[in-house]
């Protein structure tokens, strides 16, 4: 583990997003001026940036088990409430719970059931989820999700999971590419910058492996990324009011 995050310490994103879908995901979600937002497993903060630009009345707290993150957003967002903790348990209600990639670990309907008793009465949940957009993907694309997302499935799936949770979608849609160049490329820069620091110093084997399966990652995307996608999805309880778009 000590290898992943050599790989990914300093660089500005911990999964594919960029700030246009964020402020998409704000209007959707009706979130307030002063409202109170949670990002949860906020990595290493830059959504907590954007949303402090977009929103700079609102009460921010981001929530990471990975101190050395959270450590990183209390020295450059020294307004923001940055907790190592569980972010299906955080404290208080929220208006807006934020999460970029990272509800795939405990799963979509968990992390919903853990949320929903968190958000006050209009507040509503905006995540993003890989989801497969090709019924027949290339053998290496569905070899790698089925190694690292097992539970990964298609749009209509993904809906009946929520519909079946008790949510119900105001309004949805698919990352561009501006929002995984965002990730990929700066990754793959310091891929290949360690891979040249590892050639001078001597190799570590486990930042090797690391590295080539970053790498192979990456290549995959270019190659087959047309195949799977992030899907932004900003729900609500199926109880809570009507109205907004339905998934894009």
């Amino acid at each position: 583990m000590s290898a992943f995050f050599t790989l990914h310490h300093g660089l500005p994103r911990a999964a594919p997003g960029d700030a246009a879908s964020l402020e998409w995901a704000l209007g959707v979600a009706g979130v307030p001026a002063r409202a109170r937002i949670l990002d949860a497993g906020c990595g290493p903060g830059p959504d907590l940036a954007v949303l402090r630009a977009l929103r700079p009345g609102a009460r921010l707290v981001g929530m990471d088990l990975h101190a050395p993150f959270i450590d990183r957003v209390r020295a450059e967002l020294p307004e923001v409430e940055a907790v190592v903790g569980d972010m299906l348990a955080p404290e208080g209600r929220f208006d807006l719970i934020w999460s970029a990639g990272a509800a795939y670990g405990p799963g979509v309907t968990i992390a919903l059931a853990a949320w929903g008793p968190h958000l006050t009465p209009s507040g509503a949940v905006a995540f993003s989820d890989c989801l497969w957009r090709n019924p027949r993907p290339a053998p290496a694309a569905h070899a790698f999700w089925d190694r690292e997302y097992p539970g990964m499935c298609d749009l209509p799936g993904h809906l009946a999971r929520i519909e079946a949770a008790g949510w119900r979608v105001r309004g949805a849609r698919w990352l561009g590419e501006a929002a995984w160049q965002a990730y990929y490329g700066p990754l793959s820069a310091r891929v290949e910058a360690l891979r040249e620091g590892a050639l001078r110093a001597g190799a570590d084997p486990a930042l090797a492996e690391v590295l080539d399966a970053t790498q192979a990652e990456i290549d995959l995307w270019r190659d087959h990324g047309g195949d799977y996608g992030y899907y932004l999805t900003v729900v609500v309880p199926a109880s809570a009011g009507q109205g907004g778009a339905g998934p894009g």
